[in-house]
């Protein structure tokens, strides 16, 4: 795994995702895992980006979490980006151009990457030329499944920190974690992608 090659796509680093927001998938723990992983992502300059909630009717079977232009769908200070943030609605029809931003999709829990076509470009962008991609965040059942699916069907070799995830269902989790190891996904902890960052970067 190497810094230049590798992306981190941080799902769900949102208030109402984490512990005191309106629908807590992260426990402490686990979010000290993403905070260190944000980190250690802008030390050593590796690629950014990932989903978003941003809800303006919400979906069914969930509770009311990130409703758009709420300070629960803003994201956790901690998770800042290296670069600024561009969110990529569903219905935008801009397409990705450049670095200069960090690129997050706006499909969150609700809608799988692949049958979002307003979402595909962005997530194109995203993957350019990476070779691993390092995916952590809140709920393994929604907006983790939707990303992994996606990494998979582009054929990214895939990394899910499991300390630095939260599910809503610990027992539907398990079952997706199961099938995903089977599949190939690599699942690590977030002290083993810093080792292997570090090593292949020389700090």
């Amino acid at each position: 795994m190497h810094a230049g090659s590798t992306l981190f796509l941080d799902v769900g680093t949102q208030h109402d995702l984490w512990p005191g927001g309106l629908w807590p998938l992260l426990d402490e723990p686990a979010c000290d895992q993403v905070r260190l992983l944000c980190a250690l992502g802008c030390t050593l300059d590796v690629r950014a980006g990932g989903i978003c909630c941003a809800h303006e009717i919400e979906p069914a079977g969930r509770p009311t979490h990130c409703v758009t232009g709420t300070h629960g769908a803003e994201r956790v200070e901690a998770c800042a980006a290296r670069l600024p943030v561009r969110l990529f609605s569903l219905e935008s029809q801009e397409r990705p151009a450049g670095r200069a931003y960090t690129s997050y999709l706006g499909s969150g829990c609700a809608v799988a990457i692949a049958t979002a076509p307003s979402q595909q470009a962005v997530f194109a962008h995203l993957i350019a030329g990476v070779r691993d991609a390092v995916v952590f965040g809140a709920g393994i059942e929604f907006g983790i499944a939707h990303v992994i699916e996606a990494l998979l069907l582009a054929r990214v070799r895939t990394h899910l920190a499991i300390d630095a995830t939260g599910a809503a269902d610990a027992a539907h989790a398990q079952t997706l974690l199961e099938g995903w190891k089977r599949r190939g996904v690599d699942v690590l902890t977030t002290a083993t992608v810093e080792r292997l960052l570090r090593r292949s970067s020389g700090h």
